[in-house]
């Protein structure tokens, strides 16, 4: 709701959400609406996985800000951009696959606890 409603550091909405969109964010999220409505991240394609999710963000429209972020740091936005260089097929990389493999490789990270090594956030965005 910040993103919307109260955006650091001047308040208001985040000026990288892209005018046509921020409308249908703010319809779809009032202030003190219902905190859970569920808004698919992936605009107009929020009932499948492809590469769709991808071009919203390229074209300014992220739901969540984390999504906005990629296309603003060079490594990420080449990354993106790679998705769409190829018009051959065979040669084109695929981001369903990438995506999958990615999954499995995140699957695979050993959670570290103890003294100096992290811990388990009770609550995502602070420090215990």
């Amino acid at each position: 709701m910040d993103r919307l409603y109260n955006f650091s550091p001047r308040g208001g909405p985040d000026p990288s959400i892209d005018q046509d969109l921020l409308p249908e964010l703010i319809d779809a999220c009032p202030p003190n609406g219902d905190i859970n409505f569920r808004l698919p991240i992936d605009h107009n394609s929020g009932d499948t996985f492809d590469i769709q999710i991808l071009e919203n963000i390229r074209n300014g429209f992220a739901v969540l800000q984390s999504d906005a972020k990629l296309m603003g740091d060079p490594v990420t936005k080449r990354i993106l951009d790679s998705y769409f260089r190829f018009t051959n097929e065979s040669v084109k990389p695929s981001f369903e696959a990438d995506f999958v493999k990615s999954m499995v490789k995140m699957g695979r990270i050993g959670i570290k606890t103890g003294p100096k090594r992290g811990e388990i956030r009770r609550v995502c965005n602070t420090f215990n």
